[in-house]
């Protein structure tokens, strides 16, 4: 009983830490120049898998997975410029985002 009891909290204290510091400390940075174009004031990953991140400026996101976040990394450079975005939103078949400095684009998937 006490190995299965070992094998439990080991498994569990595995998964928990199954990152690194510093691939969470990639995922952070990432996230200050994908979305905010400031410093992130916090950043959290979920049971669920998605990524919720509030900005400095009051900006909040709510990420499906790694694969949005990265791609949500291009729509930035290639269409805000660097500079963040103000709103996001993935639909089914959309993103739709509002960049800092008011322009606002539909790009389909």
């Amino acid at each position: 009983m006490r190995n299965i009891l070992m094998l439990i909290t080991t498994a569990v204290i595995t998964t928990g830490c199954s990152k690194s510091v510093d691939e969470r400390a990639d995922e952070y940075t990432e996230a200050s120049f994908t979305l905010c174009g400031s410093k992130v004031q916090s950043y959290s990953q979920g049971d669920d898998g998605k990524i919720r991140i509030l900005c400095e400026n009051d900006s909040y996101f709510l990420v499906k997975d790694q694969a949005s976040l990265a791609y949500m990394h291009e729509l930035n450079g290639a269409y805000c410029k660097g500079k963040g975005f103000s709103a996001f939103h993935e639909r089914s078949r959309y993103f739709t985002f509002t960049c800092e400095g008011d322009r606002n684009f539909n790009i389909p998937k």
